[in-house]
């Protein structure tokens, strides 16, 4: 069996309100030929995880699109007041990148907002989807 392999986090945590919010973290890993999401969900002592399968194809094409991203080095992002901290980790080859934001994502690293956005999707389903 192959090893598993992270390819990519994706640590969301929310900030304001008179009560801790939960902080999610999703994890893009790879074993073998499957691609898998594990979301885990954090409120206080209070831990929940579930996992979902990705088509290959569709990982592929997302990881494809960060291969071929560029984001400066003195990333400016816009001053948010509330919100939540979004933190995207890419693992490469012996590398990792990590790129941090307040709510929306720095000039120039609209790739990564993108595919932080597609693991957030497939991690954390709206309400609106488990309602139907």
């Amino acid at each position: 069996m192959a090893d598993r392999v992270q390819l990519a986090r994706l640590r969301i945590t929310p900030s304001g309100g008179a009560f801790p919010l939960p902080v999610h973290t999703v994890v893009l890993t790879k074993q073998g030929q499957q691609y898998r999401v594990e979301t885990i969900e954090q409120h206080g002592r209070a831990r929940k995880t579930w996992r979902i399968e990705v088509p290959a194809t569709e990982a592929v094409e997302k990881l494809q699109g960060l291969k071929l991203a560029t984001v400066p080095a003195f990333p400016i992002s816009p001053l948010v007041c509330d919100g939540e901290y979004v933190e995207l980790t890419i693992n490469g080859e012996f590398s990792a990148l990590t790129l941090g934001w307040w709510t929306i994502a720095p000039e120039g690293a609209q790739t990564l907002s993108d595919f932080a956005e597609w693991l957030r999707a497939l991690g954390l389903p709206s309400q609106d989807d488990n309602d139907e």
